[in-house]
């Protein structure tokens, strides 16, 4: 039995020694992150004699026998890799000489061999990224875009279930745009292949992301763009902090950015960004002006209060998991709720400290903000009385106290606007994770004819007072008189067709577009 055990520890510390050690180093976010050797970790994207590798990975003398055809060659690896590998310097051959990443132009690019070491562009893609699309394009032909003067063109990435598309691409369209959807799965998975392919077809002046959509989290897909010419700007429609977390180099510190609550345009700034702009949400006066016919699940709505919208945004569960909110906060945020208060994202970050960028510790700021908006909006909901109308998901039959009917959830754009225009009054609640952001109801609701009662929210000071004031709740408790007392008001119809008119004046999604072009320089 002794000699048995002996033997298998022989055979166990044999297999020890031939198995590959790993290099372990901290990558640009400052986590741990192992970086892989072998043939199988290299591309090799084909050119003459000059070769130049864009990292030579974690043991320089392995990877020049890998590539012994090569015994003279250029590299360029990042300073903080090799600095944190002992004895990375002393196995660099010696027919290997190191180049400066602004030597590497494109007509070297296009003409050299390119060894490019895959890993290093998700250990530090800030440093890597630029230097993979200068490669990638030159050897796909892609010539840098110029202005000319034919018509302008955008790109926006999209899918088939996002929002926002359709009402983008006609405001795009109504200023002389010519709108490319481009099928952004693809981008975000592969921007290496995908992007070369599409732009040696042609450069566009603009490519327009909403919440990051189309531009993968490492940062290629961006550098690729702005290497090609191409302006690339990024709508956070919803809360940046929470986008940022699925945000994996520093590249959006260069995008830029437009937000639709002004309220994180000095957190952003604070965190690097370059060049932030307040940009609201609007209206598409193409989609909400004429309104359809009444679906069949929504009639009898003119004497009643109404709400759509679901009980939690897609997959929360999902993006707070593990998250549960400190229940003295909670607490406390309820009863600021009581006091016409607004425990909002802000104040959640102020008690849960973390840094907007990098890293998913801000997540905790938002899983408590979204706590509290959830019960912000049942206390509306359940002082709307059984009267009001529900139009959402079952999830509001386990929401506490809340009596409105539920009827089935509506097709955005085929029946969203008619149940707007018919109903007595649309009601608005705005949630905690935008401090200073409105929702669509603010714009949609007037463009269809309809009437909007709205708790107060600082974003509303886009508008003018006059006209916010007669709508506007401080709490619960003044939803009911508030919504009889504009019914049987006979200034009501004025009011409703004088917010039409600001909305059709001043915000529409043309108007936001007219905003980009203007402040991108297009």
């Amino acid at each position: 039995m002794e000699r048995l055990v002996a033997e298998y520890a022989g055979k166990a510390k044999r297999s020890m020694v031939h198995r590959p050690v790993r290099i372990r180093i901290v990558n640009e976010l400052g986590n741990a992150q192992t970086l892989p050797d072998g043939p199988d970790q290299f591309e090799v994207l084909p050119g003459g004699q000059d070769a130049v590798f864009l990292g030579l990975g974690p043991d320089p003398a392995a990877t020049a026998v890998l590539f012994a055809r090569f015994p003279s060659a250029a590299f360029i690896e990042c300073p903080a890799l090799a600095e944190q590998i002992e004895g990375w310097a002393d196995a660099v051959p010696a027919g290997f000489v190191p180049l400066a990443p602004e030597a590497f132009t494109p007509e070297r690019a296009a003409a050299a061999t390119i060894i490019r070491y895959r890993p290093v562009l998700k250990a530090f893609p800030s440093f890597f990224a630029p230097l993979a699309a200068r490669a990638a394009l030159a050897k796909a032909r892609v010539a840098p875009h110029r202005a000319h003067g034919g018509r302008r063109t955008v790109w926006l990435p999209t899918a088939e279930s996002d929002l926002m598309t359709r009402e983008v691409a006609l405001a795009f369209e109504s200023r002389g745009f010519r709108v490319v959807m481009v099928e952004r799965e693809g981008l975000e998975r592969s921007p290496g292949t995908e992007l070369p392919r599409l732009l040696a077809q042609g450069t566009p002046d603009l490519f327009l992301s909403v919440n990051f959509r189309g531009l993968e989290p490492f940062g290629l897909g961006f550098s690729l763009l702005r290497e090609a010419g191409v302006r690339v700007a990024v709508w956070l429609v919803d809360n940046p902090c929470n986008l940022l977390t699925g945000v994996k180099s520093g590249y959006w510190r260069q995008a830029r950015l437009f937000v639709t609550d002004h309220s994180f345009i000095g957190p952003l700034v604070g965190a690097g960004a370059r060049w932030v702009t307040h940009l609201p949400l609007a209206t598409s006066p193409e989609l909400f002006a004429e309104p359809g016919p009444v679906p069949d699940c929504a009639h009898g709505l003119a004497d009643r209060l109404v709400f759509v919208g679901r009980s939690a945004f897609p997959h929360k569960e999902r993006f707070f998991a593990g998250l549960t909110p400190d229940p003295a906060l909670l607490a406390e945020a309820e009863a600021m709720l009581d006091h016409g208060q607004r425990p909002d994202h802000h104040w959640w970050r102020e008690r849960v400290p973390a840094p907007l960028w990098p890293g998913n510790e801000v997540r905790r700021a938002g899983a408590g903000a979204e706590a509290a908006g959830y019960f912000w909006r049942t206390r509306c909901l359940a002082e709307a009385g059984p009267q009001a109308v529900i139009f959402g998901d079952e999830g509001w039959r386990d929401a506490p106290s809340v009596t409105a009917e539920l009827r089935p959830p509506l097709d955005y754009y085929a029946a969203l606007p008619a149940v707007y225009r018919a109903a007595g009054a649309s009601l608005n609640v705005t949630g905690m994770q935008l401090p200073a952001g409105l929702t669509q109801r603010h714009f949609d609701v007037w463009c269809a004819g309809g009437l909007l009662l709205t708790d107060a929210n600082p974003g509303l000071s886009i508008f003018p007072a006059e006209l916010t004031g007669p709508i506007t709740f401080a709490g619960p408790k003044d939803i009911e008189p508030l919504f009889a007392s504009l019914r049987a008001d006979p200034a009501t119809p004025a009011l409703r067709r004088a917010w039409r008119d600001l909305i059709l004046r001043e915000h529409t999604y043309a108007h936001r577009v007219d905003t980009m072009v203007t402040t991108l320089g297009l």
